[in-house]
């Protein structure tokens, strides 16, 4: 059985994206969530995991392949939408948090704002009270009951599959 890591915790478009990938591959596997994309490509370097799917808009993306140049290579590309991208709210206020990917969807200013891993994560941070608004997904908005400001649909992604080097 194979493992795929990729960014967590539950629903988040990497889970989604990791999920589909398996299907129309027709292969037998689990999905490994991680706190970040670079812990899932620790885990495919150290043989945790047997592939690591990440988001090709990851800020970051180019500092993972660079930096682990000698031991992992991107093997394949998919397209795959992302959940509807929305906007979240549990009440007024001025704070909001996103991961670092689709941050340019909080268009106002906030007195406070800060980064988070993921999506989801920003969902689970709202609905503890941590801040007001966020940028998720909508079934982590939904998962922690919170309400729907605006919602930007689906967004067309890609998705690259990592793998060790042989």
């Amino acid at each position: 059985m194979s493992k795929i890591g990729t960014l967590g915790p539950r629903n988040t478009n990497s889970e989604f994206s990791a999920v589909y990938y398996l299907q129309q591959k027709n292969i037998e596997g689990e999905v490994v969530l991680f706190d970040t994309p670079e812990l899932s490509i620790d885990a495919l370097i150290n043989n945790y995991v047997d592939k690591a799917i990440l988001c090709v808009v990851y800020p970051a993306l180019n500092e993972i392949v660079f930096r682990n140049l000698e031991s992992i290579e991107i093997t394949e590309l998919f397209h795959f939408h992302t959940d509807n991208m929305v906007i979240a709210s549990s009440g007024e206020g001025g704070s909001a948090c996103s991961h670092p990917a689709p941050k340019h969807l909080l268009k106002n200013q906030y007195d406070q704002f800060s980064y988070v891993n993921s999506n989801s994560e920003a969902a689970k941070k709202v609905a503890a009270g941590e801040f007001n608004k966020c940028v998720t997904t909508k079934s982590a908005a939904i998962e922690n009951n919170l309400d729907i400001i605006h919602d930007y649909g689906k967004v067309p992604m890609g998705w690259a599959v990592f793998e060790r080097k042989h």
